[in-house]
């Protein structure tokens, strides 16, 4: 068999990641110390810096100062949502209780009459006195009776309507010599009833307003009752609605900030803040040592020449693997590793002889014609001895030659060119790819079939 010189290494992620893993206790160990040096060093370091008296006073006065400002927020915030929650019924009553809200725009009864009120007042032609015209003092004080507070309390009684949603029923607008009166409602005798009013207020005010201004005569120019669409009405009711939506939204938003404010915490103690800041640094300094170890055993595994598996045989020089065997001389691995092995497939130490039935069943497969195996290798040599051993009591049909390391013993490579097939035995963690190279270069120099190779592990 020709090795493969071509061949270019692949990182198994799975084998590093074993590599890695079987280095548990070092990892855990650097961490530790690692982790207590640095938190110690920070633990010390924090306690004298917090024990300090002016260090004490500032934090005590910037807590202070918290707590002062948490306190003014939260009554704030109080305020603020007891001012949202009386804004919320107020509009909740106004959209309930208010004729304009709960009109149909689409159906608007209105009374509208418009009076012409005349003064003695004349231009007089060439003169430079003229008589005071006060007709516009006349007109803002009929208004002004109409739209005073006494006066709509009366009205309200007489139409049995509270006088803030009969005000904005009414509208009094003055123009020139014209004084317009205006009213609204959602029925016909409604809004008759209400104009009725209005005129009695006319009534009612005119002798007052002859005594205390002037001479002047009233003259209805025209009277109309009917109903009309009013879109702007629709408008006005929907902002109206849309500002109880927003009030509700804003409520909700000053109670969720006033839920997450969270309280000032009083200053920790030294003690305190120094076994917290210990705490920290030391995971922070555990992380950080087992991160070094990783590295360095990630960086080992990638530099080292040494076998890991069997199965590096068989990619990277296409050698048949007959079987694989425990290291002779293992300790007793702990609970973990054991675990760790069987969780990588490693060969159980258990089973040593069932393997060696199947290499010796492998040996009788792939051996053919030949007659003469030598058992060489760069394993130790008690395990050469062994599986030369075990062989030659399994096989005994077939001549079993013990070699020894044929790279260092000048009698392995005298047997090596005595012998019709050759076995390798390595072992991982002791054997190196380029001494494998070597071997498989010696036997194809002398034209010696391989029939496999045994490796432990």
């Amino acid at each position: 068999m020709e090795p493969n010189n071509m061949y270019e290494q692949e990182i198994d992620l799975k084998d590093l990641m074993f590599a890695v893993l079987y280095k548990w206790k070092p990892i855990i160990a650097v961490a530790i110390l690692i982790g207590a040096l640095l938190g110690g060093y920070k633990l010390i370091t924090t306690y004298k810096a917090q024990n300090d008296a002016e260090v004490v006073e500032k934090a005590n006065a910037d807590y202070q100062k918290e707590v002062e400002l948490f306190e003014k927020n939260q009554e704030t915030g109080e305020r603020e949502i007891e001012n949202l929650t009386e804004s919320i019924e107020k509009q909740q009553e106004y959209l309930e209780d208010s004729l304009l809200m709960n009109m149909s725009p689409y159906d608007v009864w209105e009374a509208k009459t418009v009076l012409f009120i005349k003064t003695d007042y004349v231009i007089m032609p060439g003169m430079d006195y003229q008589n005071v015209n006060y007709i516009s003092t006349v007109l803002q004080a009929y208004r002004t009776s109409l739209t005073n507070l006494e006066f709509l309390k009366s009205v309200s009684k007489k139409v049995g309507m509270d006088e803030r949603y009969l005000e904005e029923l009414i509208t009094i607008t003055v123009d020139g010599n014209l004084l317009t009166l205006q009213a609204r409602a959602d029925k016909k005798t409604t809004v008759e009833k209400i104009m009725k009013e209005l005129r009695n207020g006319i009534d009612d005010a005119q002798p007052r307003i002859l005594d205390s201004i002037g001479e002047h005569t009233i003259s209805e120019i025209s009277e109309s009752v009917g109903s009309l669409v009013d879109l702007a009405l629709s408008d006005t009711q929907k902002s109206q609605n849309d500002r109880l939506v927003s009030l509700n939204n804003s409520l909700d938003q000053k109670k969720t900030e006033l839920d997450e404010m969270e309280e000032p915490k009083p200053a920790s103690s030294p003690k305190v803040s120094a076994l917290k800041s210990g705490i920290k640094y030391g995971v922070l300094g555990g992380v950080l040592g087992a991160f070094m170890v990783v590295f360095f055993v990630c960086v080992f595994f990638l530099m080292s020449d040494k076998l890991y598996s069997a199965k590096d045989l068989r990619s990277r020089y296409r050698l048949k693997v007959l079987g694989t065997l425990p290291v002779i001389g293992r300790k007793k691995a702990n609970p973990i590793d054991a675990w760790l092995r069987r969780l990588e497939g490693r060969v159980d130490p258990k089973s040593a002889d069932t393997e060696y039935s199947l290499i010796a069943a492998n040996v009788k497969n792939y051996a053919d014609h030949i007659r003469s195996l030598l058992i060489v290798g760069t394993a130790a040599d008690e395990a050469i001895s062994a599986v030369a051993e075990k062989l030659g009591a399994l096989i005994p049909e077939l001549q079993i030659v013990r070699g020894g390391n044929m790279l260092q013993e000048t009698e392995a490579l005298a047997k090596l060119a005595a012998s019709e097939g050759v076995i390798l035995v390595e072992q991982c963690g002791r054997s190196t790819n380029s001494g494998v190279a070597a071997e498989l270069e010696k036997t194809t120099d002398l034209q010696k079939p391989i029939v496999g190779c045994i490796v432990f592990e």
